[in-house]
Order: C-alpha cells, then structure tokens, then sequence
C-alpha cells in the first residue's frame, strides 16, 4: 500500500519571486536525502523543483509547493507537488511534447518533468489552475502493482508555526485498513503533543474497531490539551467503511452517484465524550473517502472539478487544500479510493 510517509514533516512553500525557485530547489534537495535518495537522484529531484517552480512563476506569477515523504512496501520516496490559480494549461498533450512553449520559452518543461521523474500527475483546468506532482523512488525500488486502497494526505501547520498540531495514520488490518485523522486543540507544540498521542494509540492497538479506538485515545490523551479525532475502518472482504468520530473533523464518503457525510458527535477526546457511536456504511469499488480538519472549508464539491475523480489520492487532497485551506489552522485533508479508480 502506497501512502504519504506518515511520521515524517511535509512541508509548503509560497511561491511569488524568482529567487524563491533557488530556495525550493534547496529544500527539496535535502528533503531528499533526508528520504534516502542517492546524490544522483538528488540531483534529478533539484531539476525537477526547479523548473516545476519556474513553470508557476512564469505561467501562474505565483502558487505553492508541497514536499512530501512517499512510503511504498517498505521503500521511502519523495513527492514534489506545485499548485497554482493560474490560467491552466489548454492543451496539456501538447504541453507535453518537447519544444511547445507559450510563454517563450525553450519548451522542454513538462516533457522533461516526464522523462526524469518515476511518476508524473498533471491535473489542469483552464482558467483554475494547474496541479504538477512528480515522484521519485531509488532505481528499482517501486513496483507498480498498488492495493485495492490508495490513501494521501495533506498535512500542514498554519504559517508561521514549525510544527503541526494536525495528524494521521494509516495501519494495515486484517482485509483491510485503519484510518486516523486527528486535530489537537490549538496549533504549536502542544496541539501537535495530543495529536501524535492520538497517531501512538491507533497504531499501537490491537483493536480494529473505531469505537473502542476512540474510547481508547479519549483515556490516552487526558494527559494533554485534548482533540478532535475521526477513525474509520474500511473492511475490503465486506466491502464496509466504519466510522467513529468526536469533534470537528469531517468525513464523508463519495461515489460518482451519491454523497453521504460521516456524523462526528460533539466533544473534545481527553476531556468531553459525553456520546459516541459506531456507524457502518458500504465501500464498494467506486467509493471515495474524504477527511478533514477544520482548516479545510467544508464547501468543496468535486462535480466543480471534472475529471479529479480519476486521479491518484493526493492529487485530490492537493487540490482541495489548494482551493479551500482557511488559512487560519493547521490544515489535514486525507483521501482513501478505491483501487478500481486507478
């Protein structure tokens, strides 16, 4: 199972001058290392920053870009998105082609982003912008055989703060998988204190029910300030999704029919969890999971985005945070899909 590298610190860069590519470039490089790429693949990874930077800055003036830490079967990779509002790209399998150029250029961009880059993600709207994720993995180290689920996650704290008071997990299960999604009270060290206690309990019992997984944090986490907490189970051999959740995390489960939101009972875990309840709902092959904090809006809709149910987990969650982070809060936005999709 292929997801964001969980434990380990993304991180988002603005971008609006020139010399913030050189910065970008930078970052990634030892981000990479950090990842375990070798010097050879740290050196693709500085081209590829560089020129999906200069691409925003030249065609958008302006966007942001995402690092991130892959885990693959035991593999560690890296995930370098760029999200813009700028024009789009109209012709993307144009784009694509080396030599095409609208801004005068020599063209070789996105043909280059392809070629050097173990996978390429290209969602674009004319006039809404433009989402660029590449991925790099060591030589021979990435099957491309995926599980039945795929999860991402966007986490990141409110700018100005070094550590998220966000977090989540993701842990195998019998047939299936256990998904947390956590937001400590505040934001800074101590929301992020309650948060990663949260991450500790789920992935360190044995239970697969997210009743008793709430229960459980509620009594791990009176130590700390408290949190809202989401955890849902998604059982493949029943084809079932359980939830429990108390707190403003929202959840909701998606197919190209239907929309139905998961119900989170009002509390803060540690402190107040007067009510809680189990809810079990189908997971068929077309089914999307979509969690949040509340640094997310909650007026998405991904009819507005045609063609975004298709694309990989992240993507998804990368758009999302694009067009709806508050900017007040640390931000989470997880996606779980169906393998069907892929």
């Amino acid at each position: 199972m292929e997801v964001t590298k969980v434990g380990v610190p993304q991180f988002v860069m603005e971008l609006g001058h020139s010399s913030q590519a050189g910065e970008i470039r930078r970052a990634a490089v030892a981000y990479a290392e950090r990842m375990g790429l070798n010097e050879t693949e740290r050196g693709t990874v500085a081209i590829v920053a560089t020129e999906m930077a200069t691409n925003v800055l030249k065609h958008a003036k302006q966007g942001l870009m995402v690092c991130q830490g892959l885990g693959y079967n035991g593999w560690s990779g890296l995930r370098l998105i760029s999200l813009d509002r700028g024009p789009g790209i109209r012709n993307l399998h144009a784009a694509m082609e080396d030599g095409y150029s609208t801004a005068g250029s020599p063209g070789s961009g996105l043909g280059s982003l392809r070629r050097l880059s173990s996978r390429l993600e290209i969602f674009t709207l004319p006039g809404r912008g433009t989402c660029v994720a590449a991925e790099f993995w060591p030589k021979g180290q990435r099957d491309q055989d995926r599980t039945r689920v795929e999860v991402g996650a966007i986490c990141l704290p409110i700018r100005g703060e070094e550590v998220c008071g966000d977090a989540w997990t993701v842990k195998r299960i019998p047939d299936g998988l256990i998904i947390l999604v956590v937001d400590g009270l505040g934001h800074g060290i101590l929301a992020a204190e309650a948060a990663n206690e949260a991450v500790r309990i789920v992935e360190e019992s044995q239970s697969i029910s997210p009743l008793a997984l709430l229960q459980d944090c509620h009594d791990a986490l009176k130590k700390t300030r408290g949190a809202a907490v989401a955890i849902a189970a998604i059982d493949q051999r029943k084809q079932t999704l359980s939830f429990a959740g108390l707190g403003n995390i929202s959840g909701s489960i998606l197919t190209p029919q239907s929309s139905r939101g998961l119900t989170s009972h009002n509390g803060t875990v540690g402190h107040q969890m007067h009510r809680s309840q189990e809810f079990t709902l189908p997971w068929t092959q077309e089914s999307l999971l979509i969690m949040h904090s509340d640094g997310l809006g909650s007026r998405w809709n991904l009819s507005d985005y045609p063609g975004l149910w298709t694309r990989e987990a992240n993507t998804i969650a990368a758009v999302l945070y694009r067009d709806f982070t508050r900017g007040r809060d640390d931000t989470t936005v997880l996606v779980g899909k169906s393998g069907a999709w892929q």
